[in-house]
């Protein structure tokens, strides 16, 4: 129970990394706030949390608008009472690039509102209560295209890469003040938008013609992970629990690669 006692926020955690994410914290004994713009999603998450015994509650939030996430931090304050951990989980794929000219300048305003103008909405309206209290851990979940450079997916490769550079950013700004912050970068998780992908590439790559989106997946893994296994949400939700925990209060400003070897640099 590294976090007893401890009150969370996580964006985006009513499915995928995000639900690992929260049932992690949950199980090292922190409570939870689950802001979502699937609020259902987020609500049976909830569900899971209580179960654990926790205080959670979920809330439909859309993390683009500095309303909304003023409101979020807001309510945790009241409902919770107070916030220690912040997650910034939240986060959308581009539809596929390769050639990037396929993208079209809508993808790229989306996918950088979702993903990085989100958590610094999100550290903006959290960060003078961390500074007031001294105290705080922000994790922000990054991903390994940004280091990666992906072909394959441009706006969210960059995006990605623009939250290790913010995490960077701030950690130097708040570290005086005892907060920590630190970036996750997942690997290769099966998920919606990796089956998207999968299909995309499946259709425009004769090597991997006639394949399913799932077993073009299991091939990518098999090819690019070094430890020939896919990982689960629950390995992001391990190496955030850390990161949050007393444990960590030492690393700061640091892009962690949670994905079985793929970036070794």
């Amino acid at each position: 129970m590294r976090l007893a006692g401890k009150v969370a926020i996580v964006t985006g955690g009513g499915s995928g990394i995000g639900r690992g994410i929260v049932l992690a914290l949950a199980r090292e004994g922190a409570d939870v706030a689950i802001p979502d713009i699937q609020v259902l999603n987020a609500e049976k998450v909830s569900d899971e949390v209580k179960a654990l015994g926790r205080k959670t509650f979920a809330m439909k939030t859309d993390v683009t608008s500095a309303a909304d996430v003023k409101g979020m931090v807001d309510r945790t304050k009241e409902v919770l009472g107070k916030i220690d951990i912040l997650v910034n989980n939240a986060g959308m794929a581009a539809p596929p690039g390769m050639p990037f000219t396929n993208n079209t300048e809508e993808d790229w305003d989306r996918t950088f509102a979702v993903n990085t103008k989100s958590v610094f909405l999100t550290c903006k309206a959290v960060a003078p209560y961390f500074i007031e209290r001294k105290a705080g851990r922000i994790i922000n979940i990054a991903s390994i295209a940004g280091p990666l450079s992906a072909p394959t997916m441009p706006p969210y490769s960059v995006a990605k890469q623009g939250v290790i550079t913010f995490t960077r950013v701030i950690a130097k700004e708040l570290a005086p003040h005892g907060i920590t912050v630190n970036a996750i970068c997942p690997g290769v998780l099966w998920t919606a938008f990796w089956e998207k992908l999968a299909a995309h590439i499946a259709s425009t790559n004769p090597a991997f013609a006639g394949m399913t989106p799932r077993q073009v997946f299991e091939k990518r893994v098999a090819d690019i992970v070094p430890m020939k296994c896919e990982q689960t949400p629950e390995d992001i939700g391990h190496a955030a629990a850390f990161l949050a925990s007393d444990e960590a209060r030492y690393i700061t400003g640091q892009s962690i690669n949670v994905d079985g070897g793929c970036v070794t640099w």
